[in-house]
């Protein structure tokens, strides 16, 4: 899933989720084993005790990071990878631009209209769907929902023929760029999802066939999609 372009598709958020796991510094391969993107808005932590210490973005010894992992492991109700800089809680900020019913701010970012998300879900297509706490900027105020979209799946290892980087033996960070002709590994994709991101890249949104043809046939704008293969 792609951001369309044009003139008619400009929205744009600034903001944060309310809480955030914090970046964790390996020791060993000296960066932050990160996941752009995860977020879990309908993680509610106002009466969670460690709730201060996720408010403040920072970057924590690993051990630190790996800490406070833990302990909001506990308010998940779901599987989830918690990468360092996974956020929860609803994404407040600035609004402005003009909206599509299905539109991504950012290309990690997606958003609803309620009448558009009512449609899917007659489709019986199952979105969690989340308020938002947004200030728009100029005289029109757009209702919009924030769809949570959990990581599940992984690009094919065919992608690289040289072999995919080795993850770090600390913290099991493994780099690589986004393949330029990406393949998905048909074994590691969720059966029951129509909507989610990748594990190993957090920012890429993938829509199952089903998804597609309903927004096509419905009719809704601001996304583009581009066909992938599966092995």
């Amino acid at each position: 899933m792609h951001p369309a372009e044009g003139p008619r598709f400009t929205g744009y958020i600034n903001g944060v989720h309310r809480w955030g796991l914090p970046g964790g510094l390996c020791p060993v391969c000296h960066a932050s084993p990160g996941g752009l993107g995860e977020a879990y808005p309908s993680v509610d932590l106002s009466g969670w005790a460690h709730r201060q210490e996720l408010v403040e973005a920072r970057q924590v010894p690993l051990e630190e990071y790996e800490r406070l992992r833990e302990l909001v492991r506990s308010q998940v109700p779901f599987d989830a990878p918690l990468f360092p800089g996974a956020e929860f809680g609803p994404l407040t900020g600035k609004a402005s631009g003009k909206w599509g019913a299905i539109h991504l701010p950012e290309p990690w970012t997606l958003v609803m209209r309620p009448d558009a998300l009512e449609r899917m879900r007659e489709e019986n297509i199952a979105l969690r769907a989340s308020q938002m706490d947004l200030r728009f900027l100029g005289r029109t105020e757009v209702e919009l929902l924030e769809i949570e979209l959990h990581p599940r799946g992984r690009v094919h290892d065919s992608c690289f023929p040289e072999g995919r980087e080795r993850p770090c033996e600390r913290c099991g960070r493994q780099g690589g760029s986004y393949p330029k002709e990406p393949i998905l590994d048909g074994h590691t994709l969720p059966k029951d999802q129509d909507l989610f991101r990748l594990t190993d890249y957090t920012t890429i949104i993938i829509a199952t066939e089903r998804f597609v043809d309903a927004v096509n046939r419905f009719g809704f704008e601001g996304v583009v999609f581009k066909e992938l293969p599966v092995l």
